[in-house]
């Protein structure tokens, strides 16, 4: 019995060998077999798409159209009329001593420049002294300029030529006057004043000057006080 036994494993031995090399090279072999995926059986995920990366173009600045403006023709100065720069008015001037000096005159300005003023006017004096009285009368011309202004005005300069017919006596050896007779006489006066405000056009000056002839029929005796006025024609 054992001796078939034995016989009957020698026999089969071989069979059981090749049948276990046959299992571990089909465990080698990869598995090739098609299998369908699995489908999510869940609610679908969404998926956050990626937006490009767009870089950022710089802002343009924005334009400006410079518009031409009209070209002022004029200018407020420029569109004023002649009248408009014209002023009249008047100097008074007094002097007490030796002799009374009265002298009255109008004048008639214009503003060549906002702060400038050329002008023209008429002269008469009245002169008395020692018992004799005397009439002069003549022109003159002028130029006054604004240099600083000074609370409600400004501190003025004035400087003038005087042409008068001036009135004077004769004696003889004895002293006694003889007569009277006339001569040209010129006179140019120069100094400061000041300025008042009394309207948006219209002003009061207060003039001190100095009047450099020194001829002996002068009716000026230094300094020379006057008080003038200039009113406008219009308020423009």
């Amino acid at each position: 019995m054992l001796k078939h036994v034995r016989s009957l494993i020698v026999l089969c031995l071989p069979s059981l060998l090749l049948l276990l090399s046959s299992n571990n090279a089909a465990a080698q072999v990869p598995d090739t077999t098609y299998r369908k995926p699995e489908l999510p059986t869940g609610p679908p995920v969404p998926v956050e798409k990626q937006r490009p990366r767009v870089q950022e173009q710089p802002k343009p600045k924005p334009q400006v159209i410079e518009q031409e403006l009209p070209v002022q023709q004029e200018t407020d100065e420029e569109q004023l009329r002649f009248i408009d720069k014209l002023y009249f008015g008047g100097s008074l001037g007094l002097q007490f001593g030796t002799f009374t000096n009265i002298s009255i005159m109008p004048t008639l300005s214009y503003a060549v420049f906002p702060k400038v003023f050329a002008g023209v006017g008429a002269v008469y004096h009245y002169k008395s002294g020692g018992g004799v009285n005397f009439n002069n009368y003549g022109g003159r011309g002028y130029l006054q300029g604004e240099l600083v202004e000074i609370g409600g005005g400004a501190l003025l300069a004035h400087g003038e030529v005087e042409s008068l017919s001036v009135e004077y006596a004769y004696y003889d050896q004895m002293g006694r006057m003889m007569g009277k007779t006339r001569s040209s006489l010129t006179m140019p006066l120069v100094g400061l004043g000041y300025r008042q405000r009394i309207s948006s056009k219209g002003s009061f000056d207060l003039l001190v000057l100095y009047n450099a002839n020194d001829s002996f029929y002068n009716p000026y005796s230094n300094p020379v006080i006057r008080f003038g006025l200039n009113i406008p024609f219009t308020n423009r």
